[in-house]
């Protein structure tokens, strides 16, 4: 195969090889389907392409094979793991089309922690379509009201 391309000039005879190397090979030719082309391009190049009208696949030759250039993805599944102290459940893998999980909460999963005034508290706000909302320790310390102290207010809660 020519590498790149070529210029031609005046009055240069243009030579079989020459179509054959820059016009034939570095081209985009269609098929019907793979045995049509595999009929007509007894010897592919690398980097050859060829279009397959019965798949709608754009295809390239890698050097020992043909290969999809256009409707194969690199990702070939998702998977979703949840370590066993995160506190999340229903983790799910998927291999082909459109991906849905749901990862559910569970509290008696989650290890303990020492909580402080400026840790988030994650809340899902039922009386405002379920929108995730978030707040900090010290905010539901400061609803306790009656100066009610951290501590009392964690004993209180839980």
């Amino acid at each position: 195969m020519a590498n790149g391309f070529k210029v031609f000039a005046v009055s240069e005879v243009l030579t079989a090889a020459d179509v054959n190397d820059y016009l034939m090979e570095q081209s985009i030719c269609i098929f019907a389907d793979s045995t049509a082309r595999d009929a007509q391009i007894s010897s592919p190049v690398e980097g050859q392409f060829c279009y397959l009208a019965d798949s709608n696949v754009l295809q390239f030759y890698n050097g020992s094979s043909w290969a999809s250039y256009i409707g194969d993805g690199d990702i070939t599944g998702v998977t979703i793991t949840t370590a066993a102290t995160s506190g999340l459940s229903g983790g799910a893998t998927a291999s082909s089309g459109a991906f849905s999980s749901t990862l559910a909460i569970a509290p008696a999963s989650a290890t303990a922690a020492t909580v402080a005034v400026a840790d988030i508290i994650l809340i899902g706000d039922a009386d405002d379509s379920n929108a995730l909302k978030k707040t900090t320790v010290q905010d539901v310390v400061n609803l306790a009201g009656g100066g009610a102290a951290f501590s009392e207010f964690l004993l209180i809660g839980a």
